[in-house]
C-alpha cells in the first residue's frame, strides 16, 4: 500500500509530515502510520456493503479524513497531549475519533453514533487496531446526555459534518463538565461560519456559551481550508478557559 506516492517503508511525504507537526502530532515512523492504513483498508472493505463515507480514494482518505480530523490540534494543542475525556458526536465512519485516538493515546474518546451499522463498524475497528482509549455509544447525543456515565463528563465535544451549531448546542451541552471549563468544537468552513454567525450567537447566548473562531487551517496538497467554531461554557476558572483561547478569537456580530 502506498500513501501519496510514498511507500510504507519510507517516511511520509514532507508536506504531510509538516502538517502533522503543525497539528501537534509527534513525529511518526512508517510503522506507526500503518495502523491508519489498516483502518483505511477496513473502511474500504465495509463500505462496499455499508455506506460509511463517500471519500474512498487513498489520497482523499489521508488528506480529507485523517489530516482534516487532526487539524483541530493546531487550534487546541492540549488535545494532542492531555488526558482529556472527549465525545465525538456523530462519529460516522470513525472521524475525527480514530485519528485523534491514534495521535494521542492519553485521550479517552467516546464515539456517539445513533446509526447502529456505523457504530458497530467503528467499535469493531477500534478493537482490531488496539485503540484501547476508544469506546462507542450507539445512541443520539441527547440520550447520552441523560445517562449517569456521560452527562457532565467531557472536557471536549467534537462534531464534524453533523449539524449546525444552532441545532447541536442544546443537546450537546449536557455532555460537558459542569464544574470546570469545557467546550464544543465544530469542524466548519470559513463560508459556513460566516453564514451561521448570527444564529450561532443567539443560541450560544441562550445556553450560556461564549463563541470563539479559529484561524483558517490549510489542509495539505491544496485540499481546502478548515476553520473551527469553539463554544466555551461559562464554568471553571479563567485560567482553565485559557486552553480554548490560545489560537482563537472572540466571535462578534
Amino acid at each position: 500500500m502506498t500513501i501519496l506516492g510514498t511507500s510504507w517503508t519510507t517516511p511520509l511525504s514532507p508536506e504531510f509530515r509538516t502538517f502533522l507537526l503543525r497539528a501537534g502530532v509527534v513525529a511518526r515512523e512508517p510503522g506507526d502510520v500503518e495502523l491508519l492504513g489498516r483502518f483505511f483498508a477496513g473502511l474500504q472493505e465495509t463500505n462496499s456493503t455499508t455506506n460509511l463515507t463517500r471519500i474512498l480514494t487513498e489520497r482523499d482518505f489521508w488528506v480529507k479524513h485523517v489530516a482534516d480530523s487532526l487539524a483541530l490540534g493546531a487550534v487546541l494543542p492540549g488535545l494532542m497531549v492531555e488526558p482529556w475525556r472527549v465525545a465525538d458526536v456523530g462519529c460516522g465512519g470513525g472521524f475525527p475519533m480514530v485519528p485523534l485516538a491514534w495521535a494521542n493515546p492519553r485521550l479517552r474518546i467516546t464515539g456517539i453514533e445513533a446509526r447502529n451499522r456505523k457504530a458497530e463498524f467503528v467499535a469493531g475497528m477500534c478493537e482490531q487496531l488496539g485503540l484501547q482509549n476508544c469506546s462507542v455509544l450507539p445512541v443520539q447525543a441527547r440520550e447520552a446526555g441523560r445517562t449517569a456515565d456521560h452527562a457532565g463528563s467531557y472536557e471536549l465535544v467534537v462534531m464534524r459534518a453533523v449539524g449546525p451549531p444552532e441545532r447541536m448546542l442544546r443537546p450537546c451541552r449536557q455532555l460537558l463538565l459542569r464544574d470546570a471549563s469545557a467546550a464544543i468544537a465544530f469542524y466548519m468552513t470559513p463560508r459556513a461560519i460566516a453564514e451561521e454567525r448570527g444564529t450561532a450567537l443567539r443560541e450560544a447566548e441562550k445556553y450560556g456559551f461564549s463563541l470563539r473562531v479559529s484561524e483558517m487551517i490549510d489542509l495539505p496538497y491544496g485540499a481546502g481550508a478548515r476553520q473551527f467554531l469553539i463554544a466555551v461554557n461559562g464554568a471553571g476558572l479563567e485560567a482553565e478557559r485559557e486552553r480554548w483561547h490560545q489560537h482563537t478569537t472572540v466571535m462578534e456580530e
